[in-house]
């Protein structure tokens, strides 16, 4: 299925979680936040939520300024 991780086209296998999606990406979970279609997922229920196809993920990574 053809999901959207930051208005970017990508490819992942059906029934995949915010989880799964983030390992095969190799995106780290360390500071960032997870939108799955304009709601704002908190990171204690990623492994749960499941992506639909044609989803819109949003990852934010937080960093420190001084």
């Amino acid at each position: 299925m053809q999901i959207f991780i930051n208005d970017e086209p990508v490819e992942c296998p059906e029934k995949s979680t915010i989880s799964t999606l983030l390992t095969r990406q190799g995106i780290s979970t360390e500071n960032i936040a997870v939108a799955l279609n304009e709601t704002v997922v908190p990171k204690t229920a990623w492994e749960q939520t499941e992506i639909p196809d044609k989803s819109n993920i949003i990852i934010i990574k937080a960093v420190q300024g001084g």
